[in-house]
């Protein structure tokens, strides 16, 4: 990581404090290089997947390992999108509580539904002003199986009226939806199908 990179990603399960999980994060370097730094918190060896552009790939960390992976600049790695940071954003949800653990920026921990999934379950996040963005990331973390198996994606700049921006079919831990640039100051993820599993969002993220 070089001075000047500019942090573009992360979907760390650890903390700045030991809890024995992974923690890492991605940077963009000046000169367009990617960096990205993993460490695994535990005393046990820690397998993660690592998606680059089309690709992935897995690699294991010996226990209290520190690894960094770089790329050089490539068209293909060329991040087309800006994270946008979530400072001050509030959260509130129905059902289940702690919502505000869904905007933390910490993806070991999160809100849930408590419950299984059912239609019009929601997660509602103010921005705390209008915010530009053309990518929603909803990362349901760790909590395997518990991810949205339908969605409905709104925004709005009242909090009163909504206009829906896309519908989809969850199919795994990380839902990643791409919309036409958007300006709006309150987002909401609704849960439109039924499933045993409960609903959990580690954490949601934008970019422009």
């Amino acid at each position: 990581m070089k001075p000047g990179a500019k942090r573009i990603a992360s979907t760390s399960f650890g903390t700045t404090g030991w809890n024995g999980q992974v923690m890492d994060v991605a940077f963009r370097n000046p000169d367009g290089s990617t960096a990205l730094v993993v460490h695994n918190e535990n005393d046990d060896p820690r397998t993660f997947a690592v998606e680059v552009g089309e690709r992935t790939f897995e690699y294991t960390l010996p226990g209290g390992a520190l690894a960094t992976f770089t790329w050089p600049r490539s068209p293909a790695l060329t991040s087309r999108f800006d994270f946008v940071p979530l400072t001050g954003a509030t959260a509130t949800a129905s059902p289940g509580a702690d919502a505000r653990l869904a905007v933390d920026d910490d993806a070991s921990t999160r809100w849930s539904t408590g419950a299984a999934q059912a239609p019009g379950q929601y997660l509602q996040v103010d921005l705390g002003e209008r915010e530009r963005f053309r990518r929603v990331a909803i990362d349901s973390g760790g909590n395997l199986g518990d991810f949205a198996r339908g969605y409905r994606l709104s925004v709005s700049d009242d909090g009163t009226r909504w206009r829906t921006l896309a519908t989809g079919v969850g199919t795994g831990q990380l839902t990643t939806v791409d919309v036409p640039t958007t300006r709006a100051r309150h987002l909401r993820v609704t849960a439109t199908e039924a499933s045993g599993s409960w609903w959990s969002v580690a954490d949601i993220r934008l970019y422009r």
